[in-house]
């Protein structure tokens, strides 16, 4: 199946875990639009900072998840959208993905 990973700011103690988006393999991270977008403006906020990425199943539990910080912060600058949310299950609303759309490659 393949490695997943997140993206950890060790200095800040936070963490991306790119949680509802279709996402978590290096080719996937990569390569998705939106997933890049977000570690690109992550790394570039962050500048100086302890930030790598990791093997998901050695996450720190006691670092904040701040994913939807910065996708809220991408949506502000208009570099992503939002198009909702996709439920796999209705009985299990928990489980969906979010729909976001890099608005760059509109261009």
């Amino acid at each position: 199946m393949g490695q997943g990973y997140v993206l950890v700011n060790k200095s800040k103690g936070e963490i991306i875990s790119f949680a509802h988006l279709p996402v978590s393999k290096a080719r996937e991270l990569t390569g998705n639009p939106v997933t890049a977008a977000m570690t690109t403006w992550y790394l570039l906020s962050n500048i100086g900072d302890q930030i790598s990425f990791i093997e998901e199943e050695h996450v720190v539990d006691d670092y904040r998840d701040v994913t939807n910080r910065l996708i809220d912060d991408l949506i502000k600058s208009q570099i992503i959208e939002d198009d909702g949310i996709e439920v796999f299950d209705p009985s299990k609303p928990e489980i969906f993905i979010r729909l976001l759309r890099n608005t760059w490659m509109d261009c």
